[in-house]
């Protein structure tokens, strides 16, 4: 039986992905969610979660591409790339903001991160890895990092898939293995968020799931921001992922859903 995680981004966005996500824990479907802590809704949003610790991991969703307020440390994800591969980046700024955010967390949460993950992934691109690297050993971290390094391919999303293994996995990889962070094995989860069968989908992952095989998700109990592009996604994997079909969708692939922290 293959022991594998699913994780929800974008805790605290919106209330309608924290309420789907909070309701899928209690459900026992999520055991990870990570967090947007500059969220206007992060502060309640993190009372509601904190009640739930037991049964899931909290994890700090660093975010450098979406501007909750004007004075977010944001850019559009082309720019910030162009900018991360010629090291145009400032360090200081991505420090500052990276304290933050991790701070508004340990505010909320009373205790660290149990792991990290990055908004559009951006937390395996060059400079913001050496920083998060480096800052995460001065705070002891110790969590685990999410990991695109072994992800699983899936028709259609071969290319995709690949493309953003390949913007920073390997070195973040070696990165936190040279200073004893964690990380996921087996990463999944990824897609166009155009595709209407996200249960053909997951049931390609579990078909190929291997033991700390950590699945990326994204729900949300309606589609009411229309400012997000992949609003009516979400709205299918949380009615998918809440459904009976995934409970027998698990069974027939015989696949067991427990915490990251369990693999170790």
């Amino acid at each position: 039986m293959a022991k594998i995680c699913y994780c929800a981004d974008d805790f605290a966005m919106n209330p309608e992905i924290s309420e789907a996500i909070l309701l899928l824990i209690k459900k026992g479907v999520l055991h990870a969610t990570s967090c947007m802590t500059q969220s206007e809704h992060w502060p309640i949003a993190a009372q509601q979660l904190k009640a739930l610790t037991a049964h899931v991991e909290v994890g700090l969703h660093l975010n450098f591409t979406h501007a909750f307020q004007a004075e977010t440390v944001a850019l559009p994800l082309p720019i910030l790339m162009l900018k991360a591969w010629t090291r145009q980046l400032d360090v200081q700024l991505i420090q500052r903001s990276l304290e933050q955010q991790w701070n508004n967390f340990i505010t909320a949460m009373g205790k660290q991160p149990d792991f990290i993950d990055g908004h559009q992934h951006i937390h395996q691109f060059p400079v913001i890895r050496d920083v998060l690297i480096n800052f995460l050993k001065q705070q002891n971290f110790q969590g685990w990092v999410r990991n695109l390094q072994h992800p699983l391919t899936i028709s259609h999303y071969t290319i995709k898939t690949r493309l953003l293994s390949a913007l920073g996995a390997t070195t973040l990889a070696s990165q936190c293995r040279q200073k004893n962070i964690h990380q996921n094995q087996y990463f999944a989860g990824i897609y166009d968020f155009e595709h209407e069968d996200y249960a053909g989908l997951n049931q390609q992952w579990l078909m190929r799931a291997q033991d700390n095989l950590l699945i990326m998700c994204h729900p949300a109990t309606q589609a009411i921001d229309h400012q997000d592009p992949i609003a009516q996604a979400r709205v299918r994997e949380f009615q998918y992922l809440s459904s009976s079909q995934f409970r027998d969708d698990c069974r027939l692939y015989q696949i067991s859903l427990t915490p990251m922290d369990a693999l170790r």
